[in-house]
Parts: C-alpha cells; structure tokens; sequence
C-alpha cells in the first residue's frame, strides 16, 4: 500500500523534473549555439589572416583582381556550413523537446493512474494535501519572525496593546 502523502509529492516531483529538463535542455541548447558561434568567428579571423596574406603577396594586378571572387566563396562556404550547424542544433533542440514531451505525458499518466488507485482507497486525496500545509504551518510557527510574533522593540507585553474589555475599580 502506498503512503497518502505519495500522490501529492508524485505530482509536485512530476512537475519539478520537468522544469528542471527543460532548463537542462536549454542550458545545452545554449551551449552548443555559442560553441558555434565561436568555432565561426575562429574561422572568421583565419580567413582575414589568409586574405591579408593573399593581399599582401599579391604580384600583379590580376592576383589581386581575383582576390574578391576567393573571398567571396568562401565567405559562401563558410555561411553554409554555419547554416548546417544551425539546423542541425533546431533538429537536436526539437528532437529532444518532442522526446522530452513523450515523457512528460508519460510521467503525468503514471501521476493520474496513482491518484485514481488511491482514490478507491478510503483515505481521502484532501487529507494527505493538508497534512503537507499542516506541517509547514507547524514549521513556521517555530519562528517568530516568518509568522509575525516576533518580540516588539520596546518590552514585550508592556508595549502590547491590552485586548479584551477593561474593567474600572
């Protein structure tokens, strides 16, 4: 038999996991967009260091007259094999989102499937749900300052409003 407090925490685990994939995902994602971004620029500045040297050892006018036609290939080259980088991270980032929502929806069901088993039983769903809220309401009432029964500056029950009627003598 399962513990009454396992359905809640399923869910709330359930759903914690699935954000922390997501981020997970994104954090790759991210990853591997700026190591291309880098692995372009590296081959951005070898290409100005070729081109500076083609310049420079330029001999005669029509070595330099086909300088911008060898740059503009592979200016080309370089833009398609950065565009094949790009679709391939969209495929990987949509192959792994669409993976990851099979397994939210698998998760979500296994969720439900406990929550209906346990509905059968006698025990409620609401008592669990509230046994959780009661215990952090337990936890809180430890600490004057997150429930606002801290000690007063000024000295406590003489700084204290009095409550309840006064009576003359």
């Amino acid at each position: 038999m399962t513990d009454q407090t396992d359905v809640p925490l399923a869910f709330f685990s359930a759903n914690c996991e699935v954000g922390l994939r997501a981020l997970t995902l994104l954090q790759e994602s991210r990853q591997r967009f700026l190591e291309i971004q880098l692995e372009a620029i590296r081959k951005d500045i070898k290409t100005t260091h070729e081109v500076g040297a083609q310049l420079a050892n330029a001999s005669n006018f029509a070595a330099l007259a086909a300088l911008p036609v060898t740059f503009l290939r592979n200016e080309a080259e370089h833009c398609a094999h950065l565009m094949q980088a790009w679709m391939s991270l969209a495929i990987h980032n949509q192959t792994a989102i669409v993976e990851q929502m099979r397994e939210i929806g698998e998760s979500w069901q296994r969720c439900q499937a406990m929550s209906l088993q346990q509905a059968g039983n006698t025990a409620s769903m609401v008592a669990p749900v509230q046994d959780i809220f009661e215990k952090f309401r337990q936890g809180t009432a430890w600490s004057p300052a997150l429930n606002g029964t801290g000690a007063q500056a000024g000295g406590g029950a003489a700084a204290s409003p009095r409550k309840g009627p006064v009576h003359a003598s």
